[in-house]
Order: C-alpha cells, then sequence, then structure tokens
C-alpha cells in the first residue's frame, strides 16, 4: 500500500498468519495509528501529548450454523503468532454461538481502489505533527483573545494519523491513509459594566484538515456570541418556525438517517417502503462515501467494498437502503458499500475493536433555492435561528430529538433580534406516511452547504417546530 507514512502492513500479516488454519471466510481490518494532542488552559499551551501510538486488528469469522451464519468477531493489539492465534481462537469461540439470519456470506477479492481526489490527508500534520498543531494552537489563542472582554477558557486540538489496511480469505489486499482533527474550545465573555454573569460559547468540529485561513473571522464570531449568551432571554413556547444550519442538523440527522435507512433497520421492519413520501419535495439526501475532505469519506468501506453515492431521499420519497455483506445477503440484495465500523452516534479515532455494520457515510443534502442564511432568515419572517443546542439527543429508532438551547436568536421581520438561551427544541424526523415531521416540515432549503462532521448541507427552514421557553 502506498501512504504517506510508508505503509503499514497491519491487516497484511495478520492475514498470511491465518491463512490455511481455518475454513471459514474471514476478513481483517488493520489500523496502524498516532495521535497527537495540545490541551489549553485559559490563554496558555498546557500541555502537548504525542506520539500515542499503536497498532491493532479486528479479526471477523463466519461459519455455517443452523441455516444461517455464526458470526465471529475478536480484536487484538497482540500481532505475534501466537496473539493471532489466540484472536483466531476467540472469534471461532464467538461464532459458534452469534448467528445472523443469512444463508452465507461471501468475500471478494476486488483490487485496491484508488485514493486520488477524495482529499483524506493533512500533509502538513502527516510531515510535522507537533509543530503543525502548535502553530495552529498559538494562531488559535491569539485568535481567541482578540476581543476585549473575551477570552480562551479551555480547549484541546487532537491530530490523529492513521493507515488502513484490509484483507480478507478471498485474496482481498488494500489499504490508505487518512487523517482526523478535533477540535474544542470554549470562550468565555465576562467584560462590561452591566454586571450580567459571564457567557460561554463552545466550539467542537471533526475534520481531515487543520485549516487556520479563517481563524481570525471566526473567533471574532465566538466572541460576539459568548457575550450574547450573557444576555440571552429564554425563547417564547408554541410552534414556531425555527432556521436549522448545518451545525445543528449535523448532531441529528446522521443518527436518526444513518438508522433508519440502513439494512439494520430492515431487519427490524423499520425502513420506509421506497418511494414513500418521508420529506418534503424540496429535499434531496444522498449518501457520500467519496465526498472530498469529509471525515466519513474512503476509496472503500472498512470491509473492502468500494464507497460510492446513492439516493436515500429524491425529491420527499424513500430510496435506497444502506447495507453491509452481512445484512445484503440477509435482504438477498449487494453491499452498498457501508460497512462501517464507526457509528454517526459514537465518532471514535480507532475503529479496529468494533465489528462492521450498516451505517451512513456523509449525508449530503443537495442545495436549494433558499439563498443565503440571511435570505433564509428574511424569509423566515418570525420564528428563531438556532445556533447551537447542548445536546440534541437523537434516537436512532424514533428519530425523536430533542434539546436545550444553548445559544438562538429571535427572527423578527426578517431579521436577528434577541439572543436566546434556555427552553428546549424537539420533534420526529421519520413518522408514518399520514403523520408530519420535520423534514416534512421542511419549507425552504438554502443554497449554500456547508460540511460539518458526517454532514454537508445548507441551512434548513423547518415550521411548526416544537419549542419550549418561558
Amino acid at each position: 500500500m502506498t501512504s504517506p507514512g510508508g505503509g503499514a502492513a497491519t491487516a497484511f500479516d495478520v492475514a498470511d498468519r491465518i491463512r490455511g488454519k481455518t475454513a471459514s471466510p474471514w476478513d481483517v481490518y488493520g489500523e496502524r495509528i498516532r495521535r497527537f494532542e495540545i490541551h489549553l488552559n485559559g490563554s496558555e499551551i498546557e500541555m502537548v501529548r504525542g506520539p500515542v501510538a499503536f497498532e491493532g486488528f479486528g479479526l471477523r469469522l463466519i461459519a455455517p450454523r443452523n441455516g444461517g451464519v455464526g458470526v465471529g468477531f475478536a480484536a487484538s493489539s497482540d500481532r505475534t503468532p501466537e496473539g493471532v492465534d489466540a484472536t483466531l481462537a476467540a472469534a471461532t469461540g464467538v461464532s459458534q454461538h452469534a448467528s445472523f439470519p443469512a444463508k452465507r456470506v461471501e468475500f471478494t477479492g476486488s483490487g485496491a481502489p484508488g485514493t486520488a481526489d477524495l482529499d483524506l490527508v493533512d500533509r502538513a500534520l502527516w510531515e510535522d505533527p507537533v509543530r503543525t498543531l502548535e502553530s495552529f494552537s498559538e494562531k488559535l489563542l491569539e485568535a481567541a483573545g482578540s476581543t476585549p472582554g473575551v477570552e480562551p477558557s479551555f480547549g484541546s486540538i487532537r491530530g490523529t494519523l492513521a493507515e488502513v489496511t484490509y484483507a480478507n480469505s478471498a485474496g482481498a489486499h488494500s489499504g490508505y491513509s487518512h487523517t482526523l482533527v478535533e477540535l474544542e474550545v470554549a470562550v468565555k465573555a465576562s467584560g462590561g459594566a452591566e454586571g450580567a454573569p459571564p457567557g460561554e460559547y463552545w466550539v467542537n468540529s471533526r475534520a481531515r484538515h487543520l485549516d487556520s485561513r479563517k481563524l481570525v473571522d471566526e473567533a471574532r464570531s465566538w466572541a460576539t456570541k459568548a457575550e450574547d449568551a450573557r444576555h440571552a432571554k429564554a425563547p417564547p413556547n408554541g410552534k414556531l418556525k425555527v432556521v436549522f444550519p448545518a451545525s445543528v442538523l449535523s448532531e441529528i440527522l446522521p443518527v436518526a438517517l444513518g438508522f433508519r435507512m440502513s439494512g439494520s433497520a430492515e431487519l427490524r421492519k423499520m425502513t420506509p417502503t421506497p418511494g414513500t413520501q418521508v420529506a418534503a419535495d424540496a429535499v434531496t439526501v444522498v449518501d457520500d462515501g467519496l465526498l472530498p475532505g469529509a471525515v466519513a469519506t474512503a476509496p472503500h468501506d472498512d470491509e473492502g467494498t468500494p464507497q460510492r453515492r446513492g439516493s436515500l431521499v429524491d425529491a420527499g420519497k424513500s430510496g435506497e437502503t444502506l447495507y453491509d455483506l452481512l445484512h445484503a445477503e440477509a435482504a438477498g440484495r449487494r453491499t452498498t458499500g457501508n460497512g462501517r465500523r464507526e457509528q454517526p452516534a459514537t465518532p471514535a479515532w480507532f475503529r479496529f475493536v468494533s465489528p462492521p455494520s450498516p451505517a451512513a457515510t456523509t449525508l449530503s443534502i443537495r442545495s436549494g433555492g433558499g439563498g443565503s442564511d440571511a435570505e433564509m432568515i428574511e424569509a423566515t419572517g418570525d420564528g428563531i435561528w438556532l445556533d447551537q443546542l447542548g445536546w440534541a439527543f437523537p434516537d436512532p429508532v424514533s428519530t425523536a430529538f430533542g434539546g436545550e438551547i444553548r445559544l438562538g436568536y429571535r427572527i423578527r421581520n426578517g431579521k436577528l433580534a434577541e439572543p436566546l438561551r434556555g427552553g428546549t427544541v424537539g420533534g420526529v424526523i421519520l413518522t408514518q406516511p399520514s403523520e408530519m415531521s420535520f423534514l416534512k416540515a421542511v419549507t425552504a432549503v438554502g443554497g449554500v452547504p456547508s460540511l460539518i462532521g458526517n454532514l454537508h448541507s445548507p441551512t434548513l427552514l423547518v415550521s411548526n417546530v416544537d419549542v419550549a421557553g418561558a
């Protein structure tokens, strides 16, 4: 495999030691990882940590069992011959008890797809991780402390450099490298003579790259929002028009749609019938495993199947279902390249410890005619701009969500007005065909998309949203 770090061979080495020791089909997913962290305390760099380096693999074995298959999985960081043998024995033991309703599972020996144009690696971070993180942190602290009365409270910047490898009993042999950047920072506003208590604004993000070009503008925005949080009032009660930017939608939609449009939900008879009206006509959602620079983008999924683009919602109508190998076989279908060892609800910086299951990659909502955020606000007339939820608590089964408003703004006469804080916003993403839902209540789709975590989306205007406030 070709990688910036010289090329790991984790899964390949394990596969060489397994071959010939079992008659059951198997696959191996391997990771070699280096992790670097910078922790901030106020306006100072408190600690530089790294590299935290480790290498591990997950081994899955498929064995015939009672008319179905037994699925065994075990993970280890012990790649010695004895460690691999022990992991194979553990997976074999599990396969005798963990059954799955598929007649058989066949791995394919397809060649390694390329990584061209996928933008998976931050080259500066890969080549000089400590200095790159330190430089970004210095610029962040300078920008975050440039507004009088506002200062950084705490924060961390984490960079992960990973080399992924995959091999199976059919002869597949592939791998790629990627970087992951996780940012957490809080700024506190406490200036002014009016005596209001301090206000704090938190920022959390996951991306492939460190990008300091917009830090100054972003820091000004954080400072403004921290100051607004000091003076925010409770929102009104009732069913209101609410504008949801991509940053808020990213905490809700990937969890809800990712499960309910998957083979796991289909097995439980929970997926909508294809062609059912599940959203407003203006809503089209694509599962895009090839979106350049997205954290879920990769040349292949965690079962070696090439990732691709597939339509989940087309002009409001439900589309295809997301499958991994196991669920595709159970449904009599073909895998869609969505066998993933990371779930949107619990993203992790290493994945070899988990078996694959069907999950979304990056949900991409097609831009509409709503224009810029300012135009979306103007079209709202009277309502709420929802800037940040404390936590949306999306439930993948019911698709219900509800969270406290950490910061929002009242919209009056098509303009942003006073800041809001407290109270809750909630809804249900998918409902029965005869019932109203969050997606069916979308009345405008913005024209400017943003990539936030596992979502690429413009701003959405949703009507009749339940708001509990004063």
